[in-house]
């Protein structure tokens, strides 16, 4: 063999051993990022002058519905992830798909996902969607439903202020109801994916539900 043969083998086989590195590191990695993300919280306890007939909301502030308006499997983890948080709040959850049934009986948490995605590589797996997390310390469901039926722009310029109407919606109905208890929360999240290598052993749907339930569990100890 030529000594120009050799170089160009021992380069080929430099290259395909770079290669197999990068491969590697790449089907063993695993994150979860977003491009736009937020969440916010408002309302509290109210003081208020017992003269004008304010009351309470829930009925029982110790069930916490759930409902996650999402497309499985996507629905399922995500229901999951929800379920262990209130748990881990001593508090009960409930799985309902009509929140309306439920309205102010009990603390209510509803998803609305209209975006999914999901791509596959030969290294590794990426899902993921776009949505926003309602809670309510009323159970309120009604200005949720309201405000998702009267349509909202969903874009990544427009998600932070189409969630900021489930709140404003939901403040403006108790006050009218004269609920002294208006906690309300909301997060959002614009594209937010996990991405799994095929050598990893995790599992993106339930990485990206961890990171939807956490926002809750923050809501949980504020409120």
């Amino acid at each position: 063999m030529s000594p120009m043969k050799r170089i160009f083998l021992v380069l080929g086989i430099a290259v395909l051993m770079v290669l197999s590195i990068v491969g590697i590191a790449v089907a063993s990695e695993s994150y979860v990022i977003s491009d736009y993300r937020g969440a916010s919280m408002s309302g509290g306890t109210t003081i208020v002058d017992h003269s004008y007939n304010w009351t309470s909301a829930p009925k029982d502030p110790h069930i916490v519905y759930i409902s996650v308006w999402a497309p499985n499997p996507y629905k399922t983890y995500i229901e999951n992830a929800l379920v262990r948080v209130v748990r881990e709040h001593g508090l009960t959850p409930v799985i309902t798909d009509d929140v309306m049934e439920h309205d102010m009986k009990g603390r209510l948490v509803l998803v609305y996902v209209p975006m999914t995605g999901e791509s596959n590589d030969v290294l590794y797996k990426e899902i993921s969607l776009s949505g926003i997390l309602y809670y309510s310390h009323a159970g309120d469901a009604k200005s949720a439903v309201d405000t998702i039926n009267h349509g909202l722009e969903f874009s990544e310029s427009a998600i932070s202020k189409s969630a900021e109407k489930f709140c404003q919606a939901s403040m403006n109905r108790l006050m009218e109801l004269r609920i002294a208890n208006q906690t309300c929360g909301v997060a959002y999240w614009w594209n937010l994916r996990a991405k799994v290598g095929k050598l990893s052993k995790g599992n993106p749907y339930e990485m990206i539900a961890n990171e939807m339930a956490s926002e809750l569990d923050n809501f949980l100890k504020s409120d």
